[in-house]
């Protein structure tokens, strides 16, 4: 327990060594005219995005197996011009339901219905201040969006009408060629959902943490890139108390990913491996890997990717990714949400194409326990998707799950069950 110990403070002060030495980059530039303060704050960009979207949930378990929802996502938002370095924005949000809200919000008490991670109501979304100084060097206070890598690990749940953001110090440095270093610390999260439990039934979306990101990326090429992680994260009570997805975790990990011409096609890969252990307050139970091993190919306007996905698990923990965009992960469904104790081995396959510029995808996906020999189901995603102009876009979106009935329930998840879901959209944005 010492030797944990020891490993966990040498591992945080390394960390922390690197962003104070960050922080100690002079950060003095000259200073433009005071006069042009007013035209830097009124020659600034607004931005407007609009999305409808229908959704609904056909569900074995739930005493009312079927969830519809129309909801309407709003945000809009201002950044300024630049006066001395320093820029900053301010962005709403509001989902609004269209119609009867027949569904589980988290927040409206519609417990019988499926989940539709999609409440209702208003809030800001985005308050930053933002300063860009020497040796390409910025710092950014305030609530904003922090997406790492391909948002496995830290996202910002995109594809839900309520955003993920972070009350966050972000300092980013890309002096060094082809390299980009970012250290945030997090004291909010503002969720996707309402987090309600028996020991706080009036919870709100923001989750409280004390959270170190440390992220350091290496772009040598587009057949090489090589990004280097540790999340350090302290969830604060009461909901530190609750799940296994708010456990304080240390994660450290490494990821490669490139692309390769060869001939007519094109070859990717990507590969990842990170190992999670306990941190502040949480026992040498928190212990887990996580592993991944991609292979694509694209020809012309096709696409095939193979994949192999495990979050690790003994039976008494399994990896978590609580700060993940999860929706992209482990299937449409959003059956894993949170990682049952035996782990999850996702294969997985992936066709894409484009016809008349239409977007296509179809994704396949298998999963078993990663301890034991269970198997928990497998899952069909279909999406087409269709740009008018850089505006406007349209989408219909569709996600089959079929759980194996010896499959044990997964925490927050109706493992055992058949569930079907299906979404058309709208969105304009400028």
């Amino acid at each position: 327990m010492q030797r944990r110990s020891s490993r966990e403070s040498f591992v945080q002060k390394s960390l922390m060594a690197l962003a104070i030495a960050n922080l100690g980059l002079p950060m003095i530039a000259s200073a433009d005219p005071l006069e042009n303060l007013p035209y830097a704050i009124s020659g600034g960009t607004p931005n407007l995005d609009l999305r409808l979207r229908y959704e609904n949930v056909d569900q074995e378990n739930p005493s009312t197996p079927i969830a519809e929802a129309l909801t309407l996502r709003s945000r809009l938002g201002y950044t300024t011009g630049k006066w001395s370095g320093v820029d900053a924005q301010v962005e709403f949000e509001n989902v609004s339901a269209l119609m009867d809200d027949d569904y589980n919000s988290s927040e409206n008490g519609k417990t019988t219905f499926p989940v539709i991670a999609d409440p209702e109501g208003s809030e800001l979304n985005q308050a930053w201040i933002r300063y860009a100084g020497p040796a390409k060097t910025t710092l950014k206070v305030g609530r904003q969006r922090i997406i790492f890598d391909n948002a496995r690990f830290v996202g910002n749940v995109g594809w839900r009408q309520r955003e993920q953001t972070y009350d966050a110090a972000m300092l980013s440095n890309s002096f060094l060629p082809k390299t980009t270093f970012d250290y945030a610390y997090l004291t909010n999260v503002y969720s996707f959902k309402f987090w309600n439990s028996a020991t706080a039934p009036d919870v709100d979306n923001n989750r409280n943490i004390e959270a170190h990101l440390v992220h350091l990326n290496y772009a040598h090429s587009k057949a090489l890139s090589v990004s280097a992680y540790g999340y350090l994260l302290d969830f604060k009570p009461p909901l530190a108390l609750d799940t296994a997805a708010a456990a304080d975790t240390q994660t450290i990990g490494l990821r490669a990913s490139g692309t390769v011409p060869v001939q007519d096609f094109s070859l990717a890969y990507a590969l990842e491996y990170a190992q999670q252990s306990d941190y502040a307050d949480s026992t040498s139970v928190v212990d887990a890997d996580y592993k991944l091993i991609e292979l694509g190919a694209t020809y012309k306007q096709v696409g095939l990717k193979l994949g192999y996905e495990v979050l690790g698990g003994d039976g008494a923990y399994a990896f978590q990714t609580p700060l993940a965009t999860l929706h992209a992960f482990q299937g449409w469904a959003d059956q894993f949400l949170i990682t049952p104790n035996s782990g999850i081995q996702e294969t997985y396959v992936t066709l894409t194409g484009t016809v008349e510029k239409i977007s296509l995808m179809a994704r396949w996906s298998k999963f078993d326990a990663d301890e034991g020999s269970l198997d928990y189901g497998d899952e069909l995603d279909l999406q087409a998707t269709r740009p008018f102009n850089d505006q406007l876009g349209l989408g219909l979106k569709y996600a089959s799950y079929s759980g194996e009935s010896d499959a044990p329930v997964a925490a927050a998840s109706p493992a055992r069950g058949d569930v079907t879901k299906v979404w058309a959209w709208i969105e304009y944005k400028f």
